[in-house]
């Protein structure tokens, strides 16, 4: 019987899963181009960021909101490198944990620390919805970011009367050489690829400026949008990629890798 992703060549873009997330699709009979466009690298200002954790372990902060799975790592990294790994875990267990989605749920449990609000929407909008009946008045509210800052949540924090304080756990960085991207704009471009699958909104920021640098950006826009199949997991990437005029074809109900395997295959076997 054949199998649903026979005789397709699926790009994937993510770099700390690129094994896993192959293996699924090839499953399924694909032929997986992977091309890691970005890794999360630790931010060269330390200071900050030390801080931040010697606050939290203090015990001087009310609440602490989660963006990211690799963020809330990163953070008890930090807290363990600064030789308060116990402090901080128990300052965390003490107070008000908000997370965006799954990933930091899953990242603070192996930690053994209680997460309080899980928004229903894992997006910005989401954690302010999920806040919106809060009292935040004079709390003192720490924020996980990452790559850039978030000005939507911390208006919204500051409108509600919280003390915020954000701290940048990390940054993005290439994971791949430009001779690579481009090597992968060109497959697209030739039609080697029949399925993108973006699984994060700094994949497509990443992919476009490359190509935006190669001059090569719009060409690519009108080639993913006519005649490439895009599956992306989440609205926030998909909110990336609506930002350079597509709209994905598969989007799985929930953010996990299995998942948007399984919607790919299914949207394939109904071709």
């Amino acid at each position: 019987m054949a199998q649903p992703l026979e005789q397709l060549t699926i790009a994937i873009l993510e770099h700390r899963f690129t094994k896993e997330l192959s293996t699924l699709f090839e499953r399924f009979g694909a032929k997986v181009y992977a091309c890691p466009l970005l890794e999360e690298k630790p931010v060269e200002n330390r200071e900050e960021l030390e801080e931040f954790v010697r606050q939290l372990a203090a015990g001087t902060f009310d609440a602490m909101i989660f963006l990211t799975g690799v963020g809330a790592r990163f953070l008890v990294s930090a807290a363990e490198s600064a030789g308060l790994k116990n402090e901080f875990l128990e300052a965390l267990n003490k107070m008000t944990i908000v997370v965006r989605g799954p990933k930091p749920v899953a990242a603070l449990r192996q930690f053994g620390v209680h997460v309080d609000v899980i928004p229903e929407n894992p997006t910005t909008e989401g954690v302010i919805e999920a806040l919106r009946t809060r009292d935040l008045a004079g709390r003192r509210v720490g924020v996980q970011l990452y790559g850039t800052r978030n000005p939507q949540l911390a208006s919204a924090l500051e409108a509600k009367g919280a003390n915020v304080t954000p701290v940048q756990v990390y940054a993005y960085g290439a994971a791949a050489d430009s001779g690579a991207v481009d090597a992968l704009i060109t497959r697209i471009l030739n039609g080697e690829i029949q399925v993108v699958a973006f699984t994060s909104a700094p994949q497509v920021r990443m992919l476009f400026d490359f190509a935006q640098q190669l001059g090569r950006a719009e060409t690519l826009a009108n080639q993913l949008r006519n005649k490439v199949v895009v599956a992306s997991i989440g609205e926030v990437t998909s909110r990336a990629l609506g930002e350079q005029g597509l709209t994905p074809k598969i989007v799985p109900n929930q953010s996990k890798m299995g998942v948007l395997a399984q919607a790919v295959a299914d949207y394939f076997s109904k071709k």
